[in-house]
């Protein structure tokens, strides 16, 4: 193994699907080492929605001058994705339903409240100008941003590959950015708060189940995760 020594503390990924694991042998080049301070459950919930919200903020590239949509604003995926975007500067607009609103507004976010009407109130947002979308849901949002005037180039959908084709827009994910250099900037600055990792509850392996359900229900903010 190159890079690294018997006790070293790292994160990373496999492709083979060996998240409920106890052991997992992992190439070496799908490793990274644990940044100081790191706690092991948002080091563990890192890879999938770290490496995906890098990816969708990399797509759109926000600025000091631009404003950003986020839908899911408050999920996994999202809640990453408005904070990286903050950190380049761009003003975000997270959409979420309003218990979440106070995190938001927390992380220097303005929330808006998803379901009818949100075009309106995003622009009223906004001051009607809107430069980047990034959906996280699916669900009609590359048509919303597409109405709101946001450039295809500059639309980035995880959830609605359809939609994207249709009008040119990209679809980065966690695939585009499955590697341990990109793994590695989300932990670094996860490992200083920045962004904050919401974990919604950890349970043993043996509670599983009982994570799942939790995860069907969808209404945690933050990662579920099994720790032993």
């Amino acid at each position: 193994m190159r890079g690294f020594r018997v006790g070293d503390e790292v994160l990373g990924f496999t492709h083979r699907r060996a998240g409920h694991a106890q052991y997992v042998l992992v190439d070496d080049v799908h490793l990274v080492s644990r940044p100081a301070g790191l706690p092991w459950e948002v080091a563990g919930a890192l890879y999938v929605a770290g490496t995906t919200a890098y990816a969708g903020v990399f797509a759109v590239d926000p600025g000091p001058e631009d404003t950003v949509v986020v839908s899911g604003a408050a999920g996994g995926v999202g809640s990453l994705a408005v904070q990286l975007a903050r950190l380049r500067g761009a003003t975000v607009i997270g959409l979420a339903s309003e218990p979440h609103h106070a995190w938001l507004e927390k992380h220097g976010v303005l929330p808006v409240t998803c379901g009818p009407g949100t075009a309106e109130r995003i622009r009223e947002a906004s001051g009607g100008r809107v430069d980047a979308f990034i959906d996280t849901i699916g669900e009609g949002y590359v048509a919303l941003a597409v109405e709101l005037g946001v450039r295809p180039a500059r639309i980035n959908t995880i959830r609605d590959g359809k939609a994207a084709t249709e009008i040119g827009a990209p679809t980065y994910g966690e695939g585009a950015a499955a590697s341990a250099v990109v793994l590695g900037e989300p932990a670094r600055l996860a490992a200083r708060c920045r962004p904050e990792v919401p974990i919604a509850r950890t349970h043993p392996p043996e509670a599983v189940q009982e994570a799942f359900r939790a995860l069907e229900r969808r209404h945690t903010h933050g990662k579920i995760v099994l720790r032993p």
